[in-house]
């Protein structure tokens, strides 16, 4: 299993989010919209015209570190764990043809942004696999796709 940013290769799926939450499963088939404890829906590529993806950035290279390390310095100082308690999670926003856009929560990995570069990279994919039927079939490959995201190739 590898991570960049908001994207995680388990097994043979393509997760955007923390698997244990909200989440999207990238398919060379389909987007597959996973919100805990609900059906999935999945939508076919053919179907969607755009997705945008809305999550938490930070310029740090290493956020959920530096997050976990500053909220637990800032937890013993003031004797309080709820200090990240209002920080949203992101939202994935599809639009698909002749129906209203859906839009549903992606729960994050971490407190705390995600590294812009890798949310980038997450939103050039997502673009890419709506515009090139071509590129889908990389998706059965994902620690190979999260490995060249994460590359900057």
């Amino acid at each position: 299993m590898s991570r960049f940013g908001p994207l995680e290769a388990r097994g043979d799926s393509l997760v955007l989010g923390d698997a244990g939450g909200h989440h999207a499963e990238l398919t060379a088939s389909a987007l597959v919209l996973r919100e805990y404890r609900e059906q999935p829906v999945s939508l076919d590529w053919s179907r969607i015209e755009d997705v945008t993806l809305t999550v938490p950035e930070t310029r740090f290279r290493l956020p959920g570190l530096a997050t976990t390390v500053g909220l637990g310095i800032l937890g013993t100082i003031f004797h309080d764990w709820g200090i990240a308690d209002d920080i949203e999670d992101g939202t994935l926003r599809v639009s698909v043809t002749g129906a209203d856009p859906v839009v549903m929560p992606v729960t994050r990995h971490h407190v705390g942004g995600y590294w812009t570069r890798s949310v980038r990279a997450a939103s050039a994919l997502l673009s890419r696999l709506v515009a090139d039927p071509a590129a889908r079939p990389m998706l059965a490959n994902p620690e190979r796709v999260v490995k060249l995201l994460a590359s900057g190739r």
